[in-house]
């Protein structure tokens, strides 16, 4: 399913996150605040990305930072420390999370980026206030006066986090044509 915000294409495919990379200019890499890599990126990647996260050494929690991607065939990735769910403030830190990552790909001029559904899985964050969270962001991003960023990928492995995702993104896109706030095309 996409759709055209503002300038800005959005996009959800059932895909993992990798698998789409070499479609975008930024991979979302959803880690821990150490910025650990999981196996599957690190073979992917290289060594080399680990080594200059192990240099940045640290990510707080709604927060990104940015490395070169290695091996990987895009020119970047943004490394994101999502939060744990029940640990407090979770909402407000998935939205920093999601925001400072849009924000990372906009300032290095890059014009597509891929996400995974941040902080589900093993953080235990629950997939449907996931992508309202998320969405909500990344479609209040689209009116902001961007000079890159103009495709945005929502990857997601598994059908219930599609599912989810879908649905919270009609849901949204209809509020938007009927509030008649930007330009919504589907």
């Amino acid at each position: 399913m996409k759709a055209k915000v503002n300038k800005v294409t959005i996009q959800l495919v059932r895909e993992e996150p990798l698998t789409v990379a070499p479609l975008v200019a930024a991979y979302v890499n959803a880690t821990n605040s150490d910025l650990v890599l999981s196996d599957d990126l690190l073979d992917k990647a290289g060594p080399d990305v680990q080594s200059e996260c192990t240099q940045i050494g640290w990510c707080p929690v709604g927060a990104a930072v940015i490395t070169n991607a290695g091996q990987l065939e895009i020119p970047k990735i943004i490394h994101t420390a999502g939060p744990r769910w029940g640990e407090g403030a979770e909402r407000g830190k998935l939205t920093n999370a999601t925001l400072e990552c849009l924000r990372l790909a906009e300032s290095h001029r890059l014009k597509s980026i891929v996400f995974p559904a941040i902080s589900t899985g093993a953080l235990g964050y629950p997939v449907e206030n996931c992508a309202k969270t998320m969405l909500t962001q990344i479609i209040d991003y689209t009116f902001e006066d961007l000079k890159a960023l103009r495709k945005i990928i929502l990857a997601l492995p598994t059908e219930a986090a599609y599912a989810a995702f879908k649905q919270e993104f009609k849901l949204q896109l209809q509020e938007l044509r009927e509030t008649g706030d930007g330009q919504v095309k589907v």
